[in-house]
C-alpha cells in the first residue's frame, strides 16, 4: 500500500515536526507500506533547484520553486503571495499524486497542507487523511500575542477546522487534542489518536561524557537539564526562579538549559540577575544531543498553563525517558499525558518555583527514588511508546479507509 505524506518540512531539518515525520515514515517502510513524501513551499533549504532527492530510500518530492509570503515586501503582497503559494501548491501535490498513484494521502499539520492536497486526493478517489500536531491558533495566542476570539485567530480556528471537516480521518497526536476539537465541533467517529513516540534504536542510556561535562565546569556536579526549543510557552522563567532558590545548598545543581528561540535573551537577562550560572548552549549539531544528554541527571519542562500546553504533548520528555533520564513536567494536561506522577517522573504546579525547587532537592537526595523513576519509565516508553508499536495504529487505520470515499467518516477505532 503507498501512501503519500504531505509535510510542512522534513529531514534534514531536525526539529520535533520532522523528528516524528521520520520516525512515521521510517517504521511504515519496515513494516511493509510504500511511504512517499512531498514537503511544502515552506521547507528550509539552501537549494530550491531541487525537486526529488531520495532520503534513506524514501523518495521525497520538493516544491521549493513554489515563492513564499515571507519573500513579499508587504501585508497584501504577503497575502496575494500566500494565496498564489496554495494554489500552485495544489498543482503540484495533484501532478505528483498522479505521477505516483497512492491509496491514501496523508497530510500533516498546518491547514495549508490539507488543503494543498484535497485535490489531489479527490480527482484519484483515495482517502485524506489530516493528522493535527498542535492548535496552532492558540500556539499563537501564546508565542504571538494573538488574542483569543481576535479575527486572527477566528480565521486561522477556521482554516484548520475546515480542513478536518474535509478530510476522511482526522488523525490527533494527543488525547487533548481530541477533546479540543470535538469541543470546536469536529466528529469524533473520524478522530484516531496516534501518539507521540521514540525510537529506542537511537535514544538509548549512554555513559557520561565526563569530557563534555569537564569542559563545561560541571565534573561531579549534579546537573538539572533542558533540550528543546526556547519559548515563552516553554515555561523557563519558572525554572530560573527555582534553581536560584536552590543556590545555597552545598551541593547545589547545576542548571543547562540546550535549544534556542525567542525567550533565550530574556532568560539570560534573568540568569543575570538572579545571579545564576547557566550554561545556555545555544543549538548543537543533532548527532551531539545524546552527549548532552549524558550529562544531564534530571529533565525539566515546567510549561506554563495555557491551552495549547493543556492540549499538545511534547515529544522530548519521551526521548529523555528512553535514554534512562528521570522527568518532571508541571501539571498542565499535555505532561500528565506522559508522565504519571512518582511513578514515570515526578508532576509539580505549574509556574511555581517553589513547588519545582522542592522536587529537585528531593530527587537529588534520594538515588533509590531517582533509580526506580529511570526504570519506570523506560518500561513505560518500551511498552506504550515505541514507535515500533505505535506506527501499527496507521496500518489499521489505512487498512480500514482504503474503499471508503473520500470525505466520509470512517468508523471509530478504539484509541
Amino acid at each position: 500500500m503507498k501512501i503519500l505524506h504531505v509535510l510542512e518540512t522534513s529531514v534534514p531539518n531536525t526539529v520535533g515536526y520532522t523528528i516524528r515525520a521520520r520516525e512515521i515514515v521510517t517504521h511504515q517502510r519496515r513494516m511493509g507500506l510504500d511511504p512517499v513524501v512531498i514537503t511544502s513551499p515552506l521547507f528550509a533549504t539552501q537549494n530550491t533547484n531541487i525537486s526529488l532527492e531520495d532520503i534513506e530510500g524514501i523518495r521525497y518530492y520538493r516544491t521549493n520553486h513554489i515563492p513564499v509570503p515571507a519573500q513579499a515586501r508587504s501585508k497584501w503582497v504577503s497575502y496575494r503571495i500566500r494565496l498564489q503559494m496554495l494554489s500552485r501548491y495544489r498543482r503540484a501535490v495533484l501532478d505528483i499524486a498522479c505521477r505516483e498513484k497512492p491509496d491514501v494521502i496523508h497530510a500533516h499539520s498546518s491547514y495549508t497542507n490539507a488543503y494543498g492536497a484535497l485535490p489531489a486526493a479527490r480527482r484519484l478517489g483515495v482517502p485524506l487523511v489530516y493528522e493535527v500536531r498542535t492548535l496552532w491558533g492558540e500556539s499563537a495566542v501564546v508565542e504571538n500575542g494573538w488574542r483569543r476570539g481576535s479575527l486572527k485567530h477566528r480565521i486561522l480556528w477556521g482554516l484548520e477546522l475546515g480542513a478536518m471537516r474535509r478530510a476522511t480521518a482526522v488523525v490527533p497526536i494527543a488525547r487533548g487534542i481530541r477533546d479540543e476539537l470535538v469541543a470546536r465541533g469536529i466528529n469524533p467517529k473520524k478522530m484516531h489518536i496516534v501518539p507521540n513516540g521514540v525510537d529506542r534504536s537511537r535514544f538509548v542510556a549512554r555513559m557520561r561524557d565526563e569530557a563534555l561535562a569537564a569542559s563545561l565546569g560541571l565534573s561531579g556536579r549534579f546537573v538539572i537539564g533542558f533540550i528543546g526549543s526556547v519559548l515563552r510557552l516553554e515555561g523557563l522563567a519558572t525554572l530560573l526562579d527555582a534553581c536560584a532558590l536552590c543556590r545555597n545548598a552545598p551541593d547545589a545543581p547545576a542548571l543547562v538549559i540546550v535549544g534556542d528561540g525567542p525567550e533565550r535573551p530574556a532568560l539570560q537577562s534573568q540568569a543575570h540577575r538572579l545571579g545564576l550560572e547557566v550554561v545556555f548552549a545555544g543549538r548543537v549539531p543533532h548527532e551531539a544531543v545524546g552527549s548532552w544528554y549524558s550529562i544531564m541527571d534530571l529533565l525539566v519542562y515546567p510549561r506554563i498553563r495555557a491551552v495549547i500546553n493543556e492540549r499538545v504533548t511534547p515529544l522530548k520528555p519521551l526521548e529523555a525517558m528512553a535514554q534512562g533520564k528521570v522527568c518532571i513536567g508541571s501539571d498542565v494536561g499535555g505532561l500528565t499525558e506522559l508522565i504519571e506522577h512518582d511513578r514515570t517522573g515526578v508532576i509539580v504546579r505549574s509556574e511555581d518555583p517553589e513547588s519545582l525547587a522542592t522536587a529537585i532537592r528531593a530527587l537529588q537526595n534520594d538515588p533509590a527514588r531517582m533509580a526506580r523513576l529511570r526504570e519506570n519509565a523506560l518500561a513505560f516508553v518500551k511498552r506504550e511508546r515505541d514507535w515500533s508499536i505505535i506506527v501499527r495504529r496507521y496500518g489499521d487505520l489505512y487498512a480500514q479507509l482504503v474503499g471508503a470515499p473520500a470525505g466520509k467518516p470512517m468508523q471509530r477505532i478504539a484509541p
